[in-house]
């Protein structure tokens, strides 16, 4: 006679609790009726709240970098005041404004254009 595992009754009732609370995990979504929304808290306009929120963090983001700009320049242009020789100052910011000018000519020629191919 061999010695073959035989499975008792409390391994099988531990099996099918697993493939129970297995299945627990899936989720059955019902169906809504349209306009109403899944989440308890906010009805319908959480995604509204959200994008308000994003457009206030990109508008903080915008106003800092707005500034830092401001100050990057300033410090640029106290810069070639302290480094370069006063003859050559003139020609140095001409170059630098122009440089400036010319990126931010560009930056605004690649937004339009995206503004413009996503109204199509």
């Amino acid at each position: 006679m061999t010695d073959t595992p035989t499975r008792t009754q409390t391994e099988t009732s531990i099996d099918e609790a697993e493939e129970t609370s297995d299945r627990s995990d899936e989720v059955t979504e019902t169906p809504q009726p349209p306009g109403s929304s899944s989440t308890t808290g906010f009805d319908g306009g959480s995604g509204t709240i959200r994008r308000y929120i994003a457009w206030g963090a990109l508008a903080i983001c915008s106003l800092l970098a707005v500034v830092a700009l401001i100050r990057f320049y300033g410090s640029v242009t106290a810069a070639i005041d302290l480094w370069v020789d006063p003859k050559y100052q003139p020609l140095i910011h001409a170059a630098f404004n122009l440089t400036v000018l010319l990126t931010s000519l560009i930056g605004v020629s690649l937004l339009v254009r995206e503004l413009t191919d996503s109204r199509r």
